[in-house]
Order: structure tokens, then sequence, then C-alpha cells
């Protein structure tokens, strides 16, 4: 009896659904938080239909957009399990204490049985990330927990030759691509260049792209940044010890170009309120570089910064910038706490932040004693979009 009466309760709740203008759905469905609609999409097909739509995507991207969150990345390495952790936590611009917290969620684990390290590529652009296990290629979304294969291609000998991937997004064409560097064999000098375009029905056998550029035999650097649909990366060429360029490939033309760096070494490229920066660390004081004009590789160099003797003995890395124009240093390992470090290069103030959550975590407990602290990403977003 009881069964009946449930079963009609839901009947009654779905005809209420039904009479409810798709619009006014659409409104209410946006009011909630990604993952609630990840699993909304199981209600029914209208709701399905609702959330999977380009329009709505587009919607709630342009929400997330404006409230940026910290993604954070851990890898365990542990009696032939190799798994990657990823955490977020809300941005703190807003945040004016010295010292404050804020609460950090488990959005996701990738786990492999087999031997090797997970390798991040890319960090998150508008939500996605590029990673490798061994010779397989990934994109992830911890928001969905999708995990995209990239297609292989049987003609690299992965023991002779290495791939650097880059992750990046063209707004022309609202398409996610990936760039892929390949070195010559028994080489670390990259000889081809090609571009994987994900699309929503993705295909193994679909081949990647062959792509000219004026640049070759170079050795690239491990740190990117994608801002406006242009990727930056710096790379090495001859002599090796002196010459450092910036390489910038846009994902719309699919071209290629080269900006000459200002002549220090950078640590760490980022997006500074829209503009490419590098940062060059000097014992405790850094330097901060922003490239004003693309065109006339035009750059200016901000007032070298000393960070405070208090936090001499925290081995710190940049990792980025907020919205604000603050930069954000994490610990390059982690304890009981982990704490995030804003610099305001204007006020020339320190504030820190602690991340609830993440080291209380029952997930991150469990795997506490052989964790490793990997990346941070400071612009990541919330994206439901779904291949």
């Amino acid at each position: 009896m009881e069964d009946s009466n449930n079963e009609g309760v839901i009947t009654t709740f779905r005809h209420s659904l039904d009479s409810i203008p798709l619009d006014l759905i659409g409104d209410i469905l946006l009011k909630f938080p990604a993952k609630s609609l990840v699993e909304f999409t199981c209600v029914s097909n209208t709701w399905y239909s609702i959330i999977r739509s380009q329009m709505f995507i587009k919607t709630f991207m342009s929400m997330s957009i404006s409230r940026p969150r910290i993604l954070l990345t851990f890898k365990r390495n542990h009696n032939g399990e190799n798994e990657l952790l990823f955490f977020s936590s809300p941005d703190t611009s807003q945040v004016s204490n010295d010292s404050s917290s804020v609460v950090s969620r488990h959005e996701m684990t990738m786990s492999r049985t087999s031997l090797g390290d997970y390798i991040i590529h890319s960090p998150s652009v508008r939500g996605f990330l590029c990673c490798s296990h061994q010779h397989q290629y990934m994109v992830c979304n911890p928001t969905t927990r999708q995990v995209i294969n990239l297609p292989e291609d049987h003609r690299f000998d992965h023991g002779k030759m290495k791939c650097y991937m880059r992750l990046g997004y063209d707004p022309s064409s609202d398409k996610y691509k990936v760039l892929r560097m390949v070195t010559q064999p028994g080489s670390n000098l990259v000889s081809e260049h090609s571009v994987y375009t994900l699309e929503r029905q993705q295909c193994s056998y679909s081949p990647w792209r062959c792509v000219e550029g004026d640049i070759s035999n170079y050795i690239p650097s491990s740190n990117g940044v994608c801002i406006n649909g242009v990727v930056y990366y710096e790379a090495r060429i001859k002599p090796w010890i002196s010459s450092v360029v910036l390489v910038t490939f846009d994902f719309g033309s699919e071209r290629f170009c080269q900006i000459k760096a200002p002549g220090e070494k950078f640590t760490c490229l980022a997006n500074y309120k829209g503009k490419l920066a590098g940062l060059s660390l000097l014992g405790n004081s850094f330097n901060l570089w922003v490239l004003d004009d693309v065109k006339e590789q035009t750059w200016s160099k901000k007032n070298t910064f000393v960070l405070s003797h208090t936090l001499w003995n925290i081995q710190l890395k940049f990792s980025g910038t907020t919205d604000a124009g603050e930069l954000v240093f994490a610990p390059s390992s982690f304890s009981d706490d982990f704490h995030v470090f804003y610099f305001d290069i204007k006020e020339k103030t320190m504030r820190r932040v602690k991340l609830e959550g993440v080291t209380n975590d029952e997930e991150f407990r469990c795997r506490r004693k052989h964790l490793c602290y990997v990346s941070i990403s400071c612009d990541h977003v919330e994206n439901i979009y779904m291949y």
C-alpha cells in the first residue's frame, strides 16, 4: 500500500514539474550548484534537455567565471596504485582579514593501477585540465568527473620520444583544443606540432592535425598559461644557457609567434588582469613582469618585492594571480594544515588563508601518508559541459 502511495506522490510531482514553464525551470536550476545540476540530469528528460542545452551551459559558465575557485591537486603513489585527488575552494579576493579560512571540498579522484606517475600538463582552462599517466593523455573535468582519453598516435616510440601538451580554449569557435609538441627520437628538441579538437562525439581514431610553425628544435618549459585563446610558454633555444624566448600559439588561427623575454628567467607564467605576467624569484625577493603590448613586445616591471621574514622558512611557489591582481603563493609541501598566501603588490601586504576540509577529508586522510602536493590553479571555474 505504501509503495502505491509513493508512486502516486512521484507521479503528482512529475505532473507539477511539467506544468511549470521551461524558462522558469531553467532560471530555478541556475540557482543550484554544479554538482547538483550534474545529478539533476537524471530527474527527467526535460531537465536533461535544459541542463545540457548550449544556452544553459553558457549562462552557467558566465556565472562561474564571475566566481572563480582555487583547484588543488594531490598525487598518491603506493603499492602500484596511482591517484590524483582534486580539491577546490572559493576565491578569497573579497576577504580582507590578514588571516582567515575557507572550506574546501573534494571534487574528484582519478585512479590507475599500473606503474607510473600522473603528470599535470596544463593548469585549469575554464574548468578542464590536461594530464597523463604513462603514455595515456587525458583531459578531465573535476566538476562533472568526466575523463576524456586523447587518441593515441602509434607512429611514436614513447621510449625515445617525448610529448608536451598544452590545453587551450578558442573563444571564436567555442572549442577546446590540445596542442601537442613531439620531440625528435633520442632528443629533447621539439620537431613536430599537432592539434586535437575536442568534440562532443569523440572518435578514438580521429587523427591529430599537424600545424606548421616558424619555431622548431627547441626545448619547451613545463609551465604555460592560456589567455584569451592564446597559450604562452617558455622555450630554450641555442645557445641553451642564455637564450630563452616565449612561444605563443593562437588556438583560433593555429599559428605560432615568438616574444622576446625581458631578460630574466621566469619561475612561472600567469594571467595578470588579462595580460601575460612572469615572476622571477631572487632569493626571498621577486620581480613581476607584465607584457603590456603583445605586438610591440613591451614589458613593464613592477617593483621588487621582498617576502616577510616570517615566511623565509616556508618554501613557497608562485601559483598565479586572482582577478583582483593579488599574487598567489602556495607551499611546495603540506602538513596537517594547508595555507595559501595572497600578496597585494600595491599595498605590499601579505595575507594567508587556511583551506579547511583538505587534510580532514575522509578520503584524504586514508591516503595522507603517501600523498604529495602537486599544483594549484587560481582561476578554476565550475564547468558543467559534458563531451
